[in-house]
């Protein structure tokens, strides 16, 4: 006798894809291998539902199913013995849904998978959090174009890696080791790369079931604080010390960016505490450079000669 893919999902023939989704749902989330480990009756209950709500839920498959339901393809509801078409009431509708060349009645051929059915994924991630339950890879292998089952995944490490400020400015290459492992991995470290980020390294963790597809490495990024540099985005912050002279009369000062040495002009009358822009003189990333910002400094003396505190005094 054909499935009868509505009395699967327990669901009438009428039922609208809003129905027919919350039935499998109520039905995946009961029958799933995650919930029910080594039971072989829920295993083939939950490829029964998913055949069918793979049919049903896919407005082509359906129509071809009804159809096929109508004229005599199946001795389930909606049609009664000796109705013609496609192989007389033992036929079976799955029948067509089998790799091969050719298939009856000119259908497409195609086979099954817990994993990469059309809007089963997203069904059953929403319930289990994505993932293939069956790990051998058995039945359920849908093909077209390409197979899509996947063991388990292992469990991700984590790791952390302090880097100077200027290896994070101009991105770095390191060697870790991993502690779980003793694996010892090269990590490359962007340009620019902020306090606190993280690095995925996939497949670096620990081995899934069977000793294959596994985890990822996670590395989380410390940047070590810097003596002379202080960086909010792609701007820099540094400062810069002139003398009493140099404040009031003003001057030039040397200043340090992340690649070079310039002279920084000061006016006149600058204030302790002045805050100067160098326009494009700080972090570049993706072609768009931050600022260097340069605080200025005014060093007062400990100590006046006579005549200075004169000059001073008259001032």
């Amino acid at each position: 006798m054909g499935k009868n893919y509505y009395e699967t999902l327990g669901v009438s023939e009428n039922a609208t894809p809003e129905e027919i989704k919350k039935a499998f749902r109520a039905l995946a989330k009961k029958y799933h291998p995650d919930r029910n480990k080594g039971d072989k009756t829920a295993e083939a209950r939950f490829k029964e539902i998913s055949e069918a709500y793979n049919t049903l839920s896919d407005s082509r498959k359906k129509t071809e199913y009804d159809t096929m339901r109508k004229y005599g393809a199946f001795t389930g509801a909606g049609t009664g013995p000796g109705q013609g078409g496609f192989g007389g009431p033992n036929f079976d509708f799955s029948d067509l849904f089998r790799q091969g060349k050719g298939g009856r009645g000119g259908f497409q051929t195609f086979r099954f998978s817990s994993s990469g059915i059309d809007g089963l994924d997203d069904v059953l991630s929403s319930l289990f959090g994505g993932g293939d339950p069956f790990q051998r890879g058995e039945p359920f292998s849908r093909t077209r174009g390409r197979a899509r089952a996947q063991a388990l995944k292992g469990t991700d490490l984590t790791a952390d890696l302090s880097i100077s400020f200027v290896e994070a400015v101009k991105g770095t290459k390191r060697t870790i080791t991993i502690g779980q492992t003793g694996k010892k991995l090269a990590v490359r470290i962007p340009k620019g790369i902020e306090d606190g980020a993280k690095i995925r390294l996939a497949r670096q963790g620990l081995p899934g079931p069977n000793g294959v597809n596994n985890g990822d490495l996670i590395i989380t990024v410390h940047v070590m604080p810097d003596q002379q540099f202080e960086r909010k985005g792609n701007d820099i912050y540094t400062s810069a010390t002139v003398s009493f002279k140099q404040a009031i009369l003003g001057g030039k000062v040397n200043v340090k960016t992340l690649t070079k040495t310039i002279a920084l002009t000061v006016p006149p009358g600058t204030q302790p505490g002045t805050t100067m822009r160098l326009k494009g003189q700080g972090l570049a990333i993706d072609q768009s450079p931050g600022d260097l910002y340069v605080r200025i400094q005014v060093e007062i003396p400990k100590t006046l000669t006579e005549k200075q505190r004169k000059l001073l005094e008259e001032w």
